[in-house]
């Protein structure tokens, strides 16, 4: 797949992730988004709070890396390329991999991780920001660019694999949150 092919792809599914986020979400009860189906699953509210705490690390990782990469004059690549670092959080991300996946305490809504009331608002912002993001990686090569993970400092996301996990991750828990909700 080409570099901007990917970068097309992803900018409809976010737009169209924003609209659904908005339809569905956004004149829903305070109570109906705080609702969780059982003690050990998440509700809308902490589907929210989940992927603000990625998008409020991984946000301003992201603006740096374009920044650096506009800086080396880095042109577009041709094809886009994956890492095994980016291959692997893109499969575990994928709303197709029905298979749970747990998140590091810090991350979890259940364990550490506080939520507010806007989180909803908060998600919206902070997805808005990410599609500014995607267009602008348009400019610099998505293969060279890299980004450090939150957790594993001695690995590097491609810009292009973490962008994709990122709108893969977000579209996972927003149908988490349906259900929830």
């Amino acid at each position: 797949m080409s570099q901007s092919e990917l970068l097309d792809h992803l900018e409809e599914s976010l737009q169209q992730l924003l609209k659904e986020v908005r339809e569905h979400f956004s004149d829903a009860p305070l109570t109906t988004l705080k609702h969780r189906p059982s003690a050990d699953q998440w509700s809308a509210l902490d589907c929210f709070a989940h992927l603000n705490a990625q998008f409020e690390v991984y946000v301003s990782r992201i603006e740096l890396a374009l920044h650096k990469a506009k800086a080396r004059k880095w042109a577009p690549a041709q094809e886009r390329r994956s890492n095994w670092l980016g291959s692997s959080a893109i499969r575990k991300a994928d709303p197709s991999n029905n298979r749970p996946i747990k998140s590091h305490k810090s991350l979890n809504p259940l364990k550490k991780l506080p939520v507010r009331d806007t989180e909803l608002k908060v998600f919206l912002i902070n997805a808005e920001m990410l599609l500014r993001l995607i267009r602008q990686a348009r400019e610099v090569n998505i293969n060279k660019a890299n980004v450090k993970p939150l957790h594993w400092s001695l690995y590097r996301f491609r810009l292009g694999d973490l962008l994709e996990y990122l709108v893969l991750h977000a579209r996972r828990h927003i149908n988490q949150a349906r259900k929830a909700s």
